[in-house]
């Protein structure tokens, strides 16, 4: 075996263990919490993704770089739920192109959350709730 591959299952094990961890995270977020997380996979998984499964091995790299920049911005800004929206998108973006077990699992966790995120509801303005 290679030694990328090596590094990209290790890489997958990483990946799945974070996602364990923010699993709950997801699952105890209030109706508002969760719809901020789901819009931004709504809103943004496409475009991410297009533009992952078009780059570059080191254009992809970047793009990693960019969004974890964006991911602890929004954190610091306590912006967790778009900031775990985001995470996903991205785990499931890496989890695509990393061999092995872990990935595997990864990429189908993650695809379940993106189709529960396109199924969650829109928020209802005030106004017509009542």
């Amino acid at each position: 075996m290679k030694f990328s591959n090596l590094w990209h299952e290790a890489r997958a094990n990483v990946l799945r263990r974070r996602y364990e961890n923010l699993r709950p995270q997801i699952d105890a977020a209030d109706p508002a919490a969760k719809s901020a997380c789901f819009g931004v996979v709504k809103s943004s998984f496409e475009f991410l993704s297009r533009r992952y499964a078009s780059a570059s091995s080191a254009e992809r790299k970047e793009v990693l770089k960019h969004a974890s920049k964006t991911i602890d911005q929004l954190s610091d800004a306590g912006d967790w739920p778009r900031a775990l929206g985001l995470t996903i998108i991205m785990f499931n973006l890496e989890a695509s192109y990393l061999p092995g077990d872990d990935a595997a699992v990864l990429k189908g966790a993650t695809d379940a959350l993106l189709k529960e995120a396109c199924a969650y509801p829109e928020p209802r303005p005030l106004r017509e709730a009542g």
